[in-house]
């Protein structure tokens, strides 16, 4: 007899010992690889940025976007040179060294006119430096890497841990922000998680959030919108790329604020292959969601992409415009990081294989050792071996 509560758990492997860090290249960017039996993961030596996360198997596909041109590390961006070839402006050198998902710190966006001009660009420094290598460490089924960047115009230190469990499709991550100097300041954290082709495919990969109320980014009228209904030229539904030409546009969401933790999955049907991310809502209390979707045109390639980034803040733009709007909703808009301390986040990222016509995700239940992902309509669920610890 046939349930109609069915379960569809990943297979548990047996703990075995894990690989070493290995320096490698990565679409010939200098990364830091960590993999265990279930996940590779590529974090780019530089500008930070998580390269790729990818379910072991067939097929092994990326989920994060990779530009159609070739990047470079931020060392060798030129004025000169590059910024014509990265679409010119505050956002060309972190352009020109891009990959999949980058952290933006200490803000969200363009700088001011006067911090681009002083050299700032665009979501802060934490993408165009040389991060450095701290330690790493193998112990049983637990590998775990920690590298840092150090950031001299906002007197801050990023410290990011990326750890990996044996028999556990899961890649979690903690961040520490740390002010070195003896002043307060305000801060925007944006993990600017950017999915791309082939996983994100129009009409057909789907995208599911525990998110509720929306405006159009910037937007200061009462006009807003539940998800997944978004604001484009028209009023569309988020939960696909639609199969059109053209699109663009910008949404802020609160995180669903009756939840501790929130979430994000991306479901490409035709691979039977999810990604998504899982954060606390009290360290997140924001999603922008992008999305850009054009042909190349100008000597610039096509892209389509898809942003789905949680944040501490729905400002896109420098302090002063994030200080601006210190609340939306009723909730705070970004945080202050107080003299010589210190600011802790934590998230995990998981990809797995689901069941065929798997028609998106409902809820995300989560357990001490595991995840429950329900499938909206059917209730078909997805168990993933997780550890509620890493989290806290």
């Amino acid at each position: 007899m046939r349930s109609t509560l069915l379960s569809w758990s990943f297979m548990i492997l047996p703990i075995v010992c894990l690989s070493q860090v290995r320096v490698t290249k990565y679409h010939i960017r200098d990364v830091w690889q960590i993999e265990s039996k279930e996940l590779r993961v590529s974090v780019a030596q530089g500008g930070g940025h998580i390269a790729e996360i990818v379910l072991k198997g067939s097929p092994e596909v990326n989920p994060l976007w990779l530009q159609a041109q070739p990047t470079i590390e931020p060392v060798e961006y030129s004025l000169e040179k590059h910024e014509k070839l990265y679409g010119g402006g505050s956002a060309a050198k972190l352009m020109s060294s891009l990959m999949g998902h980058n952290l933006c710190f200490p803000y969200w966006g363009d700088p001011t006119e006067g911090e681009y001009k002083a050299g700032m660009s665009f979501h802060g420094e934490t993408g165009v430096v040389r991060w450095t290598k701290l330690s790493e460490k193998s112990d049983g089924g637990k590998i775990e890497l920690k590298v840092a960047a150090d950031l001299p115009e906002s007197k801050t230190r990023f410290i990011r841990t990326v750890t990996l469990i044996s028999g556990q499709p899961v890649v979690y991550f903690e961040g520490r922000a740390e002010n070195v100097s003896a002043l307060d300041r305000p801060v925007g954290w944006c993990e600017h998680v950017t999915v791309g082709p082939p996983f994100l495919k129009k009409g057909v990969t789907l995208f599911d959030a525990s998110l509720t109320r929306g405006r159009n980014l910037g937007d200061t009228s009462a006009q807003e919108f539940l998800w997944p209904s978004g604001q484009a030229e028209s009023r569309i539904d988020l939960r696909v790329v639609l199969d059109i030409e053209k699109s663009g546009f910008v949404n802020n969401f609160l995180v669903n604020p009756s939840q501790e933790f929130g979430y994000f999955t991306a479901i490409n049907p035709e691979l039977d292959l999810l990604f998504g991310y899982l954060f606390r809502r009290a360290e997140f209390p924001w999603l922008n969601l992008w999305e850009a979707n054009e042909r190349g045109s100008n000597g610039q390639p096509a892209i389509l992409t898809r942003g789905m980034e949680f944040s501490n803040t729905p400002t896109h733009g420098s302090l002063k415009a994030m200080v601006a709007v210190p609340r939306l909703f009723d909730v705070p808009a970004y945080e202050w990081l107080d003299a010589k301390s210190n600011l802790v986040k934590k998230f995990c990222a998981f990809t797995v294989k689901v069941p065929d016509a798997f028609s998106g995700v409902e809820e995300i239940k989560v357990e001490q050792d595991r995840l429950e992902i329900v499938e909206r309509g059917k209730r078909r669920v997805v168990k993933v071996p997780f550890d509620r610890r890493m989290l806290h």
